[in-house]
């Protein structure tokens, strides 16, 4: 039998119901999807956060890091890019710490032709006394153009007039005619010139100390000294320091600087020069050079100087830059016969200079300084660079 013909109106209509039909039938899917996801969501979120019981006491809090939340993942369509070529031999630079400004460098260099030489004085000044008479005395010799330095102790009981019959000591010259012709007196015994002095009393000593934390100073051999004057000088007060790595505060330091009986004066000279290498080394800081004003007017009370205040910081940075191997150290003592011990008519000892030979001694220990090579890099030494950035 013949297929029977639709009008082809009809079959449009047909056609148009189909695909109502499919379009309902996929929105309805989307839907049952959504709802499905969003069902499950909220389940495992409910599922997740139990409810917490009611605390039966206060609990401990211990703060825990939190860590950051993860962002959800998208997932996106990357356009092309193109990455450069890297070569792998190319390091990134580095940076030296000698590339490392400094604050030093604020601070104008010493000139380089001009050296100059500074008597350290310790004052033996007693309650009620106007002056006192110079127990430690130590001329420093600093040469800026090789960046080396000398040490070289003076006796207190180095004798300069009258050796024989009243003996004049140099260690009175500060106290009877003052710090000007002291200067010029240790200056015709060593044949150099004295540029400048500075003078600590016990008390301005200890204070100075102190005041940076105190100081560490290796001893090489113990110290017992029975008869160590006590604070009033009144009597005795032994001491005693153990072998090996001690911390002073400005008290013990000076007991350590001044004692001599269990060894000598020669020994006490050497004790007194490893001590200003000590603050030298530990007090002598960028930051402290810096701010040298405002120590100065903390501590314009425990020393006096004639050194023009404009001029601290140059030298103070320019003896930072020397090295300890650079520092040569000396004294004036009874080797290669420099003095010998002297008794004089009033039963007074003494120690009678032969005064060109301390001269030529003094000029050799300069040349030595003078002479040493110059240092590799410039002329700092190592300690300089390791120690220009550091902080106390």
């Amino acid at each position: 039998m013949p297929s029977r013909l639709m009008p082809e109106g009809s079959e449009r209509l047909a056609r148009r119901l189909h695909r109502a039909e499919i379009i309902s039938l996929g929105a309805s899917l989307a839907v049952f999807v959504i709802v499905g996801a969003i069902g499950l969501f909220v389940w495992r979120s409910n599922s997740a956060e139990p409810a917490a019981p009611a605390p039966e006491s206060t609990p401990t809090v211990v703060a825990r890091p939190v860590a950051p939340e993860t962002p959800p993942a998208v997932t996106a369509v990357a356009a092309p890019v193109t990455v450069p070529a890297v070569t792998p031999d190319v390091e990134p630079p580095t940076i030296s710490q000698a590339e490392v400004p400094s604050p030093l460098d604020l601070i104008e260099d010493w000139p380089g032709d001009r050296p100059f030489s500074l008597l350290l004085l310790g004052l033996d000044q007693r309650p009620g006394e106007s002056s006192g008479r110079t127990d430690a005395m130590v001329l420093t010799r600093i040469d800026p153009a090789n960046n080396a330095a000398a040490l070289i102790s003076i006796p207190r009981d180095l004798c300069i007039a009258d050796c024989r019959t009243e003996p004049y000591r140099i260690n009175s010259v500060y106290q009877n005619q003052g710090p000007d012709v002291l200067r010029r007196r240790v200056g015709e015994v060593m044949g150099l010139k004295v540029d400048y002095v500075m003078v600590l009393d016990f008390y301005g000593f200890r204070r100075l100390i102190d005041f940076f934390g105190g100081v560490e100073v290796d001893v090489t051999t113990t110290i017992y000294d029975e008869s160590y004057p006590n604070a009033m000088d009144t009597g005795f007060e032994p001491l005693y320091i153990p072998a090996g790595i001690n911390h002073f505060d400005g008290d013990m330091a000076l007991r350590y600087a001044r004692s001599r009986h269990q060894d000598g004066a020669i020994a006490r000279d050497q004790r007194q020069q490893q001590l200003l290498l000590a603050l030298r080394d530990q007090l002598l800081t960028p930051r402290t050079i810096l701010q040298w004003p405002n120590f100065l007017e903390r501590l314009r009370d425990a020393f006096k100087t004639d050194v023009p205040l404009e001029l601290v910081p140059r030298m103070l940075k320019l003896a930072l830059s020397i090295d300890s191997s650079r520092v040569v150290q000396g004294a004036v003592g009874f080797d290669r016969g420099l003095s010998h011990t002297v008794i004089a008519e009033n039963g007074a000892y003494v120690l009678e200079p032969n005064v060109p030979l301390i001269q030529a001694y003094a000029a050799e220990l300069i040349r030595q300084g003078e002479s040493m090579p110059a240092m590799e890099g410039g002329a700092a030494g190592p300690e300089f660079a390791d120690r220009q950035h550091l902080e106390p």
